[in-house]
């Protein structure tokens, strides 16, 4: 009997570590880091919706990147306590990437870089069809373009990659709009000219933090992964917020998802 009261009172302490606060209470609490505060609607509408769903992955063309993109042919959120938001409508010098805690309404936020699309690495010039270092105008899912992409993803295995060391696959879940996003080789990874507060460099359509937040950033979104690298399930949902979404109506998530049913 001592027993299985022991065991019923651990059941209940890891319950209550693990209750939700409100989405009212996170986006009050987000309010005080971003002034797009409708952003949390979207990604509650996503977890309303499409939380428990399975996504099928895009078949990939190069071999070099099956086994971190196709290994494992469907994907689901299996961490859902924490979600990484990032705001593409605001300007490379303010604290865009956010990392939002659930339980304790914990908010990290980092400055992160953009694609540079047909841009050089320094340009600072909007011209046509081309990303500054500050600003990002334009969004792609083409293989090569260098360009961002927007809307929800769910992350995936870590992995030791040869320019950028330890880095976080992503995967997205919209047709047409981000799902080359894992052959494209979009993932998160660290770059000495990135700080916690600013960008100085552009990237190749990688989300770019501070070296001195890779882990961190790792660590709460990574998905599981077998010794043979293959993945096993997902991690977290990570939502990239830009025009297209800044159109969405308040409340919705009309992504361009094809879950399995």
């Amino acid at each position: 009997m001592k027993m299985i009261w022991i065991l019923t009172l651990f059941i209940a302490n890891a319950f209550a570590e693990e209750s939700f606060l409100s989405w009212q209470e996170l986006e009050k609490n987000f309010a005080i880091v971003s002034p797009h505060s409708k952003i949390l609607s979207h990604v509650q509408c996503f977890f309303d919706q499409y939380g428990e769903k399975n996504f099928k992955l895009s078949p990939v063309e190069n071999p070099e990147f099956y086994n971190r993109c196709e290994a494992t042919p469907e994907i689901t959120m299996n961490k859902k306590r924490v979600f990484a938001v990032v705001d593409y409508t605001v300007n490379s010098r303010e604290q865009r990437m956010f990392l939002i805690d659930r339980v304790t309404g914990k908010i990290s936020t980092m400055a992160v870089a953009h694609g540079r699309y047909q841009a050089g690495f320094f340009n600072r010039t909007l011209d046509e069809k081309k990303n500054t270092v500050r600003d990002i105008k334009y969004y792609s899912n083409t293989v090569n373009s260098m360009a961002s992409s927007s809307g929800f993803f769910i992350s995936g295995q870590d992995y030791e990659a040869d320019d950028f060391g330890r880095s976080l696959v992503i995967h997205g879940l919209e047709k047409d709009i981000n799902d080359n996003a894992c052959e494209r080789d979009v993932v998160v990874h660290k770059h000495f000219l990135v700080t916690k507060k600013k960008v100085y460099m552009s990237s190749s359509g990688c989300l770019m933090v501070s070296p001195r937040l890779i882990d961190h950033v790792i660590d709460l979104l990574r998905g599981k992964k077998g010794d043979d690298l293959k993945l096993e399930s997902g991690g977290a949902l990570i939502f990239i917020y830009g025009p297209r979404e800044e159109q969405w109506k308040e409340g919705t998530c009309p992504g361009a998802f094809t879950p399995v049913q």
